[in-house]
Formats: C-alpha cells, sequence, structure tokens
C-alpha cells in the first residue's frame, strides 16, 4: 500500500471513530461521592489512583481522585475522606451536572472550578455556558468562637469557653474569664449593652452571617476595649437541631431590634440592572447621583442607571396593591410631565413628584408643584418611576466585550454584583464590574453566582422595585351624545 493510501485509510479511520465514539455530553452522568453527578466520559490512564473525566462543562479533563467516583454505580459503604478545598464550598449546576466545589484560579489564573476530590481546577469551556452556584447548608451561620455567661454578684457576662481555631482564638485578645459589657453589628449597629440583656438575646448577639463582622466591648482595667472579630463556621456553637434559617433569622431581629444603626449609616443603590451595593450616598438629582466608595473616591451614576435609593438599612412592610396602584397611574392633565420619583418616609408614608436634590441633611422634593424640604434622615427610600416601555439592560451584555468570565454574584438579602471575572484572590472575585471598572467581590455571604446564560435567566420582575412602573390612566369613555350613530 502506498503511503498517500496509508494516510487515506488512518483518515478514514479517525473520522468513524470520532462518529462513533460517544461525545462527553451524550454520555450518562458520572456519579461521584457526595450526591455528586459530572455528564462526560471517563478517559484512559495508567495511573490507578486517579479518574480523568472528559466535560463539555470544562476546557479540559477533570482529574478526580479515585475514591470520588463511584465505579460501576456501586456507593461506597461510606464516604472517603477527601482533601479540603482552596475556597467556599458551594454547588455547581449545570444540566445534569452537579458539582461540590469552589471557584479557584486555575494555573494560568483565569477562574475556573475545583470540584470535591478533584486534584486541581479546572476553567470552564464556554463564557456563556448556563450554570449556577448555590451556596447552601449551615455554613450561612457563622458565630465569632466565644461563649458568654453571667458569673459573680454582678452578672456580668464572661467568657466561660474560646472555641479552639475559632475567630476569637485566632485573634488572641481575648480569653476566659474575660467580660464583656457591649455587643454590637458590623461596622455601624449600636453597642447593645448586656447588663439587662436575656440570655437567648445575648447568644443571638453572637451569630450572624458567615463573613459578617461583630464588635464586643471588652472590660479592661483602662477601659473598656473593642474587639472586632469576623464570624464563620469554625466559631459557632451548636444549633441544637434548630434550623440554621430559623437561627439566622431570629439573630438578624434581635439585632435590628436592640442594636440598630448609628449614624452614618451606609446607603444602597440599586440600578436597573439588578446590581446593587451599599456606599455613602454624597448627593443626587434627577440627572446623577454621587456616591463615596471608601479608599476608591467617589463615583457618578447616570440618573436614568439607578432604579431606587435606600437611605436606612430597615425593612419596611409591603404596600398595599391599591396604594401602589394609585402611586403608579398617571392622569391625563400630567402625563406631559409625568412624576419621576416616590419617597418612602420612615413612618411610613409615600409621595410621588420629581427629585430636585439631595445633600447630606436635605432632600428636596417638588410635590404637585411645589418644592417641599425633607430631613434626610426621615427619609427611607427614593424610587425611580419607569415608563411602561422602558426595558432595563441584560446584565450579560454588559459583562460581554469586557473579557473575563461573565458571572453575577447574588447576596443572602438579594442583591447582585456584576462582574467579568479574570482572577481570585483569597475568597474574592476579582475582575471588572460593567458600574465600577476593576473590583473585588467577596464570595463571603454570597448565596448564589450565576454564570454565563444562567445571568439572563433571572426574570425581570424578580428584580427589586421592578412593579414600579408608571401607567397612564385609562381614556374617560366617550358620553352618549359623543358616541357615533
Amino acid at each position: 500500500m502506498i503511503p498517500g493510501a496509508c494516510r487515506g485509510v488512518w483518515t478514514c479511520l479517525v473520522i468513524i471513530v470520532g462518529l462513533t465514539s460517544p461525545a462527553a455530553g451524550d454520555s450518562p452522568p458520572i456519579d461521584l461521592v457526595h450526591d455528586g453527578r459530572l455528564t462526560g466520559r471517563i478517559l484512559e490512564t495508567d495511573d490507578p489512583a486517579v479518574v480523568r473525566v472528559a466535560a463539555d462543562l470544562f476546557a479540559e479533563p477533570v482529574e478526580f481522585v479515585a475514591a470520588a467516583v463511584l465505579q460501576d454505580g456501586e456507593a461506597a459503604d461510606e464516604p472517603p475522606q477527601l482533601s479540603g478545598l482552596p475556597g467556599r464550598v458551594g454547588l455547581l449546576t449545570s444540566g445534569e451536572t452537579r458539582l461540590l466545589g469552589c471557584l479557584a484560579a486555575c494555573a494560568d489564573g483565569q477562574v475556573g472550578w475545583q470540584p470535591l476530590g478533584a486534584t486541581r481546577p479546572v476553567a470552564f469551556a464556554e463564557k456563556n455556558t448556563a450554570a449556577s452556584i448555590d451556596y447552601l447548608g449551615l455554613d450561612v451561620v457563622g458565630g465569632p468562637g466565644v461563649t458568654l455567661t453571667r458569673q459573680g454578684r454582678s452578672g456580668d457576662w464572661t467568657v466561660v469557653d474560646v472555641i479552639t481555631d475559632g475567630p476569637t482564638a485566632r485573634d488572641g485578645r481575648l480569653y476566659v474569664d474575660d467580660r464583656v459589657a457591649t455587643i454590637a453589628e458590623g461596622a455601624f449597629g449600636r453597642p447593645v449593652d448586656l447588663a439587662m440583656a436575656k440570655a437567648e438575646s445575648v447568644r443571638l448577639l453572637l451569630v450572624g452571617p458567615v463573613g459578617s463582622m461583630v464588635r464586643l466591648g471588652v472590660v479592661r482595667e483602662a477601659g473598656t476595649e473593642e474587639i472586632v472579630l469576623v464570624r464563620d463556621l469554625q466559631g459557632r456553637d451548636d444549633l441544637a437541631g434548630a434550623a440554621a434559617k430559623d437561627v439566622l433569622d431570629r439573630a438578624l431581629a434581635v439585632q435590628q431590634t436592640l442594636g440598630g444603626h448609628s449614624i452614618p449609616r451606609p446607603a444602597t443603590v440599586h440600578l436597573i440592572t439588578g446590581e446593587s451595593f451599599t456606599c455613602e450616598l454624597l448627593g443626587a438629582d434627577e440627572r446623577t447621583v454621587r456616591v463615596g466608595l471608601g479608599d476608591r473616591g467617589e463615583l457618578r451614576i447616570p440618573g436614568d442607571s439607578v432604579r431606587a435609593l435606600e437611605l436606612t438599612s430597615a425593612g419596611v412592610r409591603p404596600i398595599l396593591k391599591q396604594k401602589l396602584t394609585r402611586l403608579l397611574t398617571v392622569p391625563r392633565t400630567q402625563q406631559a410631565s409625568p412624576p419621576t420619583h416616590v419617597v418612602r418616609m420612615v413612618g411610613g408614608d409615600y409621595l410621588r413628584g420629581r427629585l430636585i436634590g439631595i445633600d447630606a441633611e436635605t432632600v428636596r422634593f417638588e410635590v404637585a408643584g411645589d418644592i417641599k424640604s425633607f430631613p434626610r434622615r426621615d427619609l427611607a427610600r427614593i424610587i425611580r418611576l419607569m415608563e411602561t416601555d422602558e426595558a432595563p439592560p441584560r446584565l450579560r451584555a454588559a459583562l460581554a466585550d469586557r473579557g473575563g468570565l461573565p458571572l453575577v454574584v447574588v447576596g443572602g438579602d438579594g442583591r447582585r454584583q456584576a462582574v467579568a471575572a479574570t482572577g481570585m484572590r483569597a475568597d474574592s472575585v476579582v475582575g471588572e464590574s460593567p458600574g465600577f471598572g476593576l473590583t473585588t467581590i467577596p464570595l463571603t455571604g454570597a448565596a448564589k453566582v450565576l454564570l454565563g446564560e444562567a445571568i439572563d435567566e433571572v426574570l425581570a420582575a424578580e428584580l427589586p422595585y421592578a412593579q414600579w412602573v408608571l401607567r397612564p390612566s385609562p381614556s374617560a369613555k366617550a358620553s352618549a351624545g359623543e358616541r357615533s350613530p
């Protein structure tokens, strides 16, 4: 056989093999330990301690330790001990694939996924592949790693236990027998005096979302020393069989009731894309919103890119349907110059009109032609009213031309932050945001991460303040004398 003919035969064989071999996406899912599943096919390897899986979801084969893969569909008698993961553990879902793992930096620096039991992270094959990461389980509730009990005639709250390797033990400034006089939440919470606090309240003041801060006022000879600790899973006490969500809900309610928030309070800006972030609100009018981002300086946001401004972190009760309908209906006399905003007062009243300006102390608002001034502390929300034909931009489209892996981090409170991720720094995603440029988004406290096409699967109606859309009042019916014969 001549060489050219040999090459032709081998080419045909390769084509035939390629047509008859199952693609990764056509193969049945491979079962992994801890209820994991990966749609792909197992590749041959000379190392019996390693299983390589080719999957359409990833740019290269995933290399698992053999103990992580269930052979022939048989479950292990007991789950094997696998190495820990370098980041916060979540559940990646894409089609039939379900993988416990974490976002991590690949060897070339790009953001990838390291499944539980894999030897290293792998990059995603396509930027637009629909996938989501859910951060589920008890790790939503964390603690500072310290137990307090009333002791002595004075009834002072005293440290009786420090959890090994918890935040308090790692910090090293708080010891058994130290007295704690106050507990405050986050950077802005008002210190709660523990002198009259009940045991259940003290326990709930200590716990909170993983990654959140708690400030302990510790009694010293020279006065009270404030110790700031970041809650984590290692520092959480036993939940005594209670559901983590129930514990967290009760803790947040107690912290809000007893601690509140002191001035200055951070504001929250909600953008029309669904993104939201906390900041210092420096000023605003109908055209521009100015915010301070700490050491990143001042940012100016076009007014028509803002959905709402929350001036206080305190929650508000849902508005009645009848009241919402009245506020959103524009009579014919106002349709040439419709209202632009609704303000929600701390006391619960709503006013509709046009936003004139906001400064550090005052909000100026035009109502029925009159410009009124309100103390800023009396306002809870400023909501921009959307026009009926005003469609919010797609977040994925805004990320498409920025390079990196498009993803949206959804916080436990529903707030969204979008970024074209180009790398990882500790447990944070680094990349470029449509609104802020280069940014770092911590995954601590995140409830979900949306990737690729999953970003656009979030319905516009699910976004905050989506119901605030103006509607023209219906045209008056013609009288009998005006009707055509």
